[in-house]
């Protein structure tokens, strides 16, 4: 049976629900961060330091997905998961969201997702203040 050709596909309702989720996530992070310096449990150093790599990080991947576009020399992949490990992830997320940057490779995804756990642990350590027996 044919598709009629006013029939349209739910794929970009589905990215733009996507990019929602996820800017939510991104806001949501930042203002429990906020939160738990306001609470005096964590250093607004890092709080900032957060802030500051996550929009580093988004500024990177862009600079990647020009490069990929234009055939040009690219940023390592162990460079764009060293920057989500150390708080980058945040950026990284919306990156590979909104740019559809490093999307693709399961490989790659897979090792993101694992610098995002590893980050959130040393996150808790930190607000733990090390004594992770209180949680």
């Amino acid at each position: 049976m044919k598709k009629s050709p006013l029939r349209r596909s739910n794929k970009p309702v589905d990215f733009q629900q996507k990019q929602k989720q996820q800017l939510m996530l991104a806001v949501g992070f930042y203002a429990v961060l906020v939160l738990i310096a306001a609470m005096g449990n964590l250093s607004w150093s890092i709080v900032g330091w957060y802030a500051l790599i996550g929009a580093v990080t988004y500024l990177v991947y862009a600079k990647d997905k020009h490069a990929a576009q234009q055939a040009k020399w690219r940023t390592p992949e162990a460079t764009l998961h060293l920057l989500s490990i150390l708080g980058g992830w945040v950026g990284a997320m919306m990156a590979q969201n909104y740019l559809r940057h490093k999307t693709k490779k399961s490989e790659f995804r897979l090792a993101y997702y694992l610098t995002v756990l590893v980050n959130l642990a040393t996150l808790l350590y930190l607000i733990s203040g090390g004594d992770l027996s209180q949680f």
